[in-house]
């Protein structure tokens, strides 16, 4: 059942603010804009085919109508694709695993075949409210974020169930593995109306014990969206409403090493290329930037 008090939460956090500013701060320069995408969230890097994919959830974040699709994206900025794979509603964060592409659709984890880009499976999530970011193990689970449940799900054993739930999943998104630790990026507190949000900051839960610590400072770093590794032992987040790119270290504090706009979502960083890729969902464009550290 579609929630449209979480609907109307989700579109104020996806479409609030407009358009990156030029120019950068710190240590993250723009190189390229490239538009034409239809509220694009999430960017996933396919080393193999030496390019990005990218999710556009379509006009409604929250709503079954088949209108959201994946495109392909080339590292220099140019859409490869616009439509690869359609028959979605609104999928957000990506995943690849062993030749296959997980994409989180609203309360479904759905499964592509990237050599011939046919949906090869649905896996629902029964009472999942927005299955939001995907990352997946080596072992073969596949993890989804639920970001209005506070809930953190797994595909294991060909069904989906609930790894943990908890209030320190507060609002959880982006998600990135750090060993035997998901770290996970959280919005925040939305409870008492997105008005009065509580910015959220990052955790890790423990695979094995399933406890939920903090990763560094328990003080509000934004209202967070992607999570990645940085390459240097910590990771890069996307602070959405605040419209910056953040970098932290384990038990350290949230640092502001970009400056973008408000709607910065669900970026993916290729290390070797020192590329960051962020998509800016309000403006319908997805960026790339020089990463320098």
């Amino acid at each position: 059942m579609r929630n449209t008090a979480s609907a109307a939460l989700l579109c104020a956090v996806c479409f609030s603010g407009s358009i990156l500013a030029t120019g950068a701060i710190a240590d993250a320069t723009e190189i390229w804009p490239t538009t034409g995408f239809s509220s694009p969230e999430s960017v996933e890097w396919d080393a193999a085919a030496g390019l990005f994919y990218v999710s556009n959830m379509g006009a409604d974040p929250m709503a079954k109508d088949a209108d959201g699709y994946i495109g392909k994206l080339g590292a220099d900025g140019v859409i490869k694709a616009d439509k690869w794979v359609t028959g979605l509603d609104a999928p957000k964060g990506m995943a690849i695993m062993r030749g296959k592409l997980f994409t989180a659709d609203i309360d479904q984890l759905v499964e592509i075949d990237i050599a011939s880009g046919q949906i090869t499976n649905r896996y629902p999530a029964a009472g999942a409210v927005l299955l939001n970011d995907v990352i997946a193990a080596p072992d073969g689970r596949v993890f989804v974020s639920d970001t209005f449940a506070n809930s953190v799900w797994v595909l294991e054993t060909g069904a989906m169930g609930i790894l943990a739930q908890d209030p320190m999943l507060m609002g959880p998104n982006g998600l990135t593995l750090d060993g035997n630790s998901l770290i996970v990026a959280n919005l925040g507190d939305v409870s008492q109306g997105f008005d009065k949000i509580k910015p959220g900051y990052v955790v890790a839960v423990d695979l094995t014990s399933k406890a939920i610590t903090p990763y560094g400072s328990v003080d509000p770093s934004g209202v967070l969206d992607g999570v990645e590794p940085d390459g240097a032992g910590g990771v890069l987040i996307t602070d959405n409403m605040g419209g910056r790119l953040l970098q932290q270290a384990p038990g350290g504090a949230a640092m502001e090493v970009g400056k973008l706009e408000p709607g910065a979502a669900d970026l993916e960083f290729v290390a070797d290329q020192g590329l960051i890729v962020v998509p800016l969902t309000p403006a319908n464009t997805v960026i790339g930037l020089k990463w320098t550290d």
